[in-house]
């Protein structure tokens, strides 16, 4: 079974622990709750820039029928 956190993401989430600003509204002493927090702002970040690139893509395409249109 393989463990759920590696060494490397165990330091990571330290390292973003310790540079965590310390007058941010959502601020924490637990670590685990940190990491929770941190994975789900994570998540969102990552969803909200692949929406922006499908949003791209999906212009980029208009744009290119648009084009193939005119010739």
């Amino acid at each position: 079974m393989r463990p759920k956190y590696t060494f490397t993401r165990l330091m990571m989430m330290i390292w973003l622990y310790l540079n965590q600003s310390l007058f941010k509204p959502n601020w924490f002493l637990n670590l685990l709750m940190f990491s929770h927090t941190d994975d789900r702002e994570l998540l969102e970040r990552c969803y909200v820039r692949e929406c922006e690139i499908e949003q791209q893509r999906m212009l980029l395409e208009r744009c290119w029928q648009y084009s193939c249109k005119i010739f």
